[in-house]
This record gives structure tokens, C-alpha cells and sequence, in this order.
């Protein structure tokens, strides 16, 4: 194989605490036994995974960080974690977890590979545990007491899986063990279900209340607080929610590995950037299925195209040419039970009449209108054929294509799991359960009206992709059906996730890109991810009115970085004289830049107010970009010299303080706190306040809160989309 060249090689001036990973016989078993790779590609797998692990928390240390892995749809990132795996254990870490995603199916997938590529049940290097719980507590306590082995924990994405295995490591005798062990949590999928989802609920409030966190999320937290040494690895094809978090989120990465695909991959630069051979079919608006916008009685024209190309392409590939042992095809039409379920039946039954048709005598009527319809699907589908048997070969092996094609149904109830070498075709019909991990094998045809109605979600379409990956065997075959948004949409991702890709390849830590990367370069058709991630308000849509953001978080830290940053300016004006020192502020226009500057080392720990932040530098970001505002508005509340400092005072409710902004006097001699505002610029109140409270904790103590306040006047084209509407939104 060819010599492995050390990622140290690559580093000038290593750190003197730099770890280097090294590469053990676990991890050169491991990766001789994949064949299909070739030399260079086990190299740069190998190089890849030290780069992963040289940036994790090494056993023995009471230290926990979260970076992430990115790499493409469908292009090996179970083979990076495996490796990893492979790696870690070389290097003395003994416990990898494994969040497998929030489909059984996609469970019982990674912890099949495991146990098959790890050679699990062959040697004694590893020990694994499927969705352990309370009852293996004693196995594994002996097996870290006494034992050599990596333990391995696939357990699914789930918050009532995450908090039994979590319960374990809380016990008092395995928490004593785990102190001398290195743990790494590969998330898999890490962009779903992992990120607290609470946001949405409370966008619209004032004071945003963190009274809906994700239980998947509050799991992930409780897992990490029992394990003292670990580092948590994202593993997606799909970050933009991992970086759009904001860093002093508990999933926040710290670190990121770019993953490069195999040779042979087919992507979205092949699919939607080809110059010369064009795969995408597109299916007209009147044959897009929805339920009640477009409820077809009858199977779309564009499906029977191909479901025929399909069945030409089991014939020639399979069944004449011996190329593949089976070919298989997907339909993704919506969310919905009862859709796939027609859907089912209408290819069924149309699969049926073919063979019923062919098998007629060859005066009948229908014989030779179908078989017409056949030669010119065969001319589509053989169009980037080399050497391609002709339609009179073809034609003869087009029943037995039918007869060993098998038809799935793929959803919550039903088959989830598939014997490809039994048939030479499948189809498989079904919806969430095939957006994502979920791998199709030697996928070729895909037909996927599903669409929204308004901005698609960046993150969402792109895991539907699943005729991405390594299909050039028989790439010749390989055709997409959808509709003409979704083509659109797709081609932006493209530009999105190159630029993506390209920018991290070019910093060392997520907090360089946030750095040279103000925005995310993201075309108008799409929004970045999932609203309830972040905010319900997140991007797209205007921010109006006061928002303040109440916290107690690290007082004593925001209280120094509010001075240095008040202290110096030099411009500040009084707003008037209102009788009341506490009542008296002073204003002045502040540059964007500076003051994202500033309010970018604001700490909060709660993630109501973390999402606030996040959303008000971007928000800042925009209007200065887009709109020419240049300035924010800072006010400097119940502004006192300090020789006369009198504070005003707040209780605190629910861990946090109340009634931040005075109102408005009863006689009209003060017109409260929201009057002092900019309908020209965002403003910022600067409130400095002593908690009323006997408490030892907060008594008596002062601290800065903030409060915003967005006018209607600007931002108003803040990206303003209309909202997305997905199918399964609509169920």
C-alpha cells in the first residue's frame, strides 16, 4: 500500500502538545479488508480519521469538545466513523457511542456494518452493545474493570435510548472508571433531531422562555454531563445548522474535518452540473401529486416513462450485460401513508399489465403500442450507453426484468429492511424513511415530485438525495425525475456546498470560518435549514419591535466586556433631563462592526438567548450589506456618573430578572424606557442593574441585561421568503 504520509507533515509548528494519532494494526486490519478501495483512497481515509482524532480529548483528561466531519450525501461517511473507531481504539480510547439516527432501520444498518467491518464477532478487540440499558449495567462495568476490549453503543437517536444509556454511565461505581477512559460520540446524521428545536415556539414573545427544549437534545446534554472525558463528533453531509448555532452552544463545533469523497463518486456536481450528459428528467406541474393542491386519479405519465426506463435498464444491465447482480428504484412522493400506498398500487398493477400485454398474442391491439412506448424509452435510457445491446435483444428479456423485480413498501409500519441479492430489480416506494442514511442499493432511477410549496429547506432536499454515491458502473443507466423547482433548487445547493466546502478547507477551526465568513452564501431559493432549530424568524423574515434578553449568565465577565466597551466612546448625547438620575440616558451611534464585535463575546448560556444573539448579528450583518445602515443606536440607561451611582434594581423570577424597562410615570413625567429608541437604526439598551434579591448567590450583585429594539422602517427585504411549507407539514 502506499506509504502514509503524517498529517503532521502538513502542520508548521505543531503545538508541543500536539497528539498524533497512531495508525495500529486494529485500524491497517480494518482498512486492508475494503477492497474497494484503492491505495490512495485508504490513505486519505486513514489521514482523515488522524486529523478527526488528533483534535479529540485524549483518555485520562476531564475535558470535553464537539467538532464536526463533513462530507457529502451517500459518499462513505460510515466508513470515516468506522475507521475512526478502528483508530481510536490503536490509541487507547475505549468507548465509542454511536447516535445511529431516529429510524430503527438506519440502527440496525450501522450496528450490521459495525459488527461486519470491525469483525466484531471474530476477535476480541471490541465488545459491542447494542441499545444498551439499566440491565447490561454490570457486563459493562466488568468489561471496563477488567477487560481490554473498545466498547462499542449503537443506540438509536431517541431520547428515551440516550437516557438509558446515559443512566448507566451516571452510576456511581462506572462514573469512578470512567475518569481513566477516552470516550468519543459519533453522531451520525448530527444535523437531525440532535439540535434543540425549541426556538420556534417562542420567537414570537418578548421574553423568549426556555420552557420547550427537544427531549432528543436535553438527552444528548444528560449523556455529556455523565461522561467527564469525551468528544462529540458530528458526523453530515448537511452542517448549516451546526454552524449557524451559535459557539457557545453545548453542539457547537469547535473543529471540522472535510471529507473527501472516493473515486468514482457521483454527486451533485455530476447530477446537477454536467455539461455533458444531462440525467435529470422533468416532471411537469400537472402531473406533481399533492393531496389536496393536485390529487392525481391516475399514475403520472412521467412515472410510466420511468418505471419502463427502469425495467430496459434491469433487462440490459442485469439480466444481458451481467454488469450488476440487481438495479433498484426509488419513489419519493410525499409524507403521507395513503399516497405511498396508491402509488404502490398503481406501479404494481401497471408492472402486471405488462407482462400481461407481452405475453399477448402478437396480433393483439395492445401489443404494439406498448411495445413502441418500450423502444422509445429504450432510446432514453441507452442514450450514454456504449455498446448497447440492441431493442430486438432487449425486448425478449423484458418479462423476466419484470418477474424478478420486487416492489417495497418503505414506511413507519412496514418492511424496512431489504434482501437485495433475492431480486434483480427492486422498487422501492415510501417517504421519511428513505430521506436520509437510509441506503438504497445500486440505486439507478429516482422519481421525486416531492417539493414545497413556498422556499425548500437546504438541508432537507439535499438528504433526499439519495441517488447520490458511487454508481459509476452503471451511471449510464442512472436518470432522476423532478420537478423543474426542484432542479432549480438543487443546482443553488450545489453553488451553496462547494463555497461551503471550500471556505472550511481554508481555516483550521469553525471559529476562523465564522470569522472570514460573515454569511453563508446561500441562494434566495433556499432557506438555510429547519426554522424550529433556531429561531421561527431566524433568517428570512424581518425582526420588529423590543426583544430583551434576560440573563444572569457570567455577570462578572459581560459586566467587564459592557464597560470596556462603553467607557471609550466619545460621542454619547444626553437625552434629556427627567428629574431622576435613574431616569436620565445618554446615546450614540455606534458602527455595526463594532459593536458585533462586542456583542459577539456577550456570553449566555441558556439557548433562548444564544439563538436571539446569533439571529441579531446576522440580522446586523444584512442591513449593513444590503441596506446602507452603518450605525446601531447604544443607549446607556439610567446613565450616572460613578461618584453619584445609584442602580435600579430587579428581582429575579424563574432564574432570570424581571421587568427590565421602567414604565411609563403615571403624571407624564417620564415616558418610560421603550421611548428611547431609533426608528432609523437597531437600538441597544445598555441596562445596569443590582439584583433585589437576600439570596447569597445574586444579592445585592449588578450586572448588564440588554434589550433590542428592531424598527419596523428597515429590513424590510431581510431575505424575506415566504415561509416553507413541506409536504410532511401538512399532514
Amino acid at each position: 500500500m502506499t506509504e502514509i504520509i503524517s498529517i503532521i507533515d502538513s502542520i508548521q509548528d505543531p503545538p508541543a502538545d500536539y497528539f498524533m494519532p497512531i495508525i495500529g494494526n486494529r485500524t491497517m486490519s480494518f482498512i486492508n479488508s475494503q477492497n474497494k478501495l484503492d491505495d490512495d483512497g485508504k490513505v486519505t481515509i486513514m489521514e482523515e480519521a488522524q486529523d478527526i482524532l488528533s483534535h479529540c480529548i485524549r483518555p485520562g483528561r476531564t475535558e470535553s469538545i464537539t467538532n464536526i466531519a463533513v462530507g457529502y450525501v451517500q459518499s462513505g461517511k460510515t466508513l470515516s466513523f468506522t475507521t475512526l473507531t478502528a483508530l481510536a481504539s490503536d490509541n487507547n480510547w475505549r468507548l465509542v457511542i454511536y447516535l445511529t439516527g431516529t429510524k430503527t432501520n438506519l440502527k440496525r444498518q450501522t450496528s450490521s456494518r459495525l459488527r461486519t467491518d470491525l469483525e466484531v464477532d471474530e476477535n476480541e478487540d471490541y465488545k459491542i452493545f447494542s441499545d444498551a440499558n439499566i440491565a447490561d449495567r454490570n457486563r459493562i462495568k466488568n468489561f471496563m474493570e477488567l477487560g481490554s476490549e473498545t466498547l462499542l453503543f449503537p443506540i438509536l437517536k431517541h431520547y428515551k435510548h440516550i437516557n438509558s444509556l446515559a443512566q448507566i454511565f451516571e452510576d456511581p461505581e462506572i462514573q469512578n472508571l470512567l475518569s481513566n477512559f477516552g470516550v468519543i460520540i459519533i453522531d451520525d446524521e448530527a444535523d437531525q433531531a440532535s439540535f434543540n428545536t425549541f426556538a420556534k415556539k417562542n420567537a414570537g414573545r418578548e421574553d423568549w422562555e426556555e420552557d420547550d427544549f427537544s427531549r432528543t437534545y436535553s438527552a444528548i446534554l444528560r449523556l455529556k454531563r455523565a461522561l467527564p472525558n469525551h468528544s462529540y463528533i458530528q458526523y453530515t453531509a448537511t452542517p448549516q445548522a451546526a454552524f449557524l448555532i451559535d459557539n457557545n452552544d453545548i453542539l457547537s463545533p469547535t473543529y471540522h474535518t472535510v471529507l473527501t469523497p472516493g473515486k468514482g463518486y457521483t454527486g451533485g456536481k455530476y447530477f446537477f452540473k454536467n455539461a455533458e450528459r444531462n440525467h435529470i428528467a422533468i416532471i411537469p406541474d400537472e402531473e406533481i401529486y399533492h393531496y389536496s393542491r393536485n390529487p392525481l386519479t391516475e399514475i403520472p405519465l412521467t412515472l410510466l416513462e420511468a418505471l419502463r426506463q427502469f425495467i430496459i435498464s434491469v433487462a440490459i444491465v442485469v439480466l444481458h450485460q451481467k454488469r450488476e447482480p440487481f438495479l433498484s428504484m426509488m419513489v419519493h412522493i410525499d409524507g403521507r401513508r395513503d399516497t405511498n400506498e396508491t402509488f404502490l398500487n398503481w406501479v404494481s398493477n401497471n408492472l402486471q399489465d405488462y407482462i400481461d400485454i407481452l405475453g399477448a398474442p402478437a396480433g393483439d391491439p395492445g401489443r404494439t403500442p406498448f411495445t413502441n412506448s418500450l423502444r422509445s424509452s429504450y432510446k432514453a435510457i441507452t442514450q450514454f450507453m456504449d455498446n448497447a445491446p440492441s431493442f430486438e435483444e432487449i425486448l425478449p428479456l423484458i418479462p423476466r426484468a419484470i418477474l424478478r423485480t420486487k416492489c417495497h413498501l418503505v414506511q413507519g409500519d412496514t418492511e424496512t429492511s431489504v434482501n437485495w441479492r433475492s431480486e434483480k430489480g427492486h422498487i422501492l416506494i415510501g417517504a421519511d424513511m428513505l430521506n436520509r442514511g437510509f441506503t438504497i442499493e445500486k440505486l439507478s432511477m429516482s422519481y421525486m415530485p416531492r417539493t414545497s410549496v413556498g422556499r425548500s429547506t437546504a438541508d432537507t432536499i439535499e438528504q433526499r438525495c439519495r441517488f447520490f454515491g458511487y454508481k459509476m458502473p452503471y451511471i449510464d443507466v442512472c436518470r432522476v425525475f423532478l420537478s423543474s423547482k426542484s432542479r432549480d433548487e438543487y443546482t443553488a445547493y450545489v453553488e451553496h456546498e462547494e463555497v461551503l466546502r471550500a471556505s472550511l478547507k481554508q481555516c483550521q477551526t469553525i471559529a476562523e470560518f465564522r470569522g472570514n465568513s460573515s454569511t453563508m452564501l446561500l441562494s434566495d431559493l433556499l432557506n438555510p435549514t429547519r426554522t424550529n432549530i433556531l429561531s421561527n424568524k431566524l433568517v428570512r423574515e424581518r425582526l420588529i419591535g423590543w426583544r430583551q434578553l434576560l440573563s444572569l449568565d457570567c455577570m462578572q465577565e459581560n459586566k467587564r466586556l459592557c464597560s470596556d466597551f462603553l467607557n471609550p466612546i466619545t460621542n454619547f448625547e444626553l437625552t434629556g433631563h427627567y428629574e431622576n438620575e435613574i431616569r436620565n440616558h445618554r446615546h450614540a451611534l455606534i458602527p455595526i462592526d463594532e459593536f458585533i464585535e462586542f456583542f459577539r463575546k456577550f456570553r449566555y448560556m441558556d439557548v433562548p438567548n444564544i439563538t436571539r444573539k446569533i439571529v441579531t448579528i446576522q440580522y446586523l450583518q444584512y442591513i449593513k450589506e444590503n441596506e446602507g445602515i452603518e450605525f446601531v443606536d447604544v443607549y446607556q440607561m439610567a446613565y450616572q456618573t460613578e461618584s453619584s451611582l445609584k442602580y435600579r434594581k430587579r428581582k429575579i423570577v424563574n432564574n432570570k430578572p424581571i421587568n427590565l424597562q421602567a414604565g411609563r410615570a403615571e403624571n407624564g413625567s417620564y415616558p418610560g424606557d421603550k421611548f428611547f429608541k431609533s426608528d432609523s437604526y437597531v437600538s441597544v439598551q445598555f441596562h445596569h442593574i443590582r439584583i433585589d434579591d437576600p439570596g447569597v448567590i445574586y444579592g445585592n450583585k449588578d450586572l448588564y441585561n440588554l434589550a433590542f429594539f428592531y424598527p419596523q422602517s428597515i429590513g424590510e427585504d431581510f431575505i424575506r421568503l415566504d415561509k416553507s411549507i413541506e409536504d410532511d407539514e401538512l399532514e
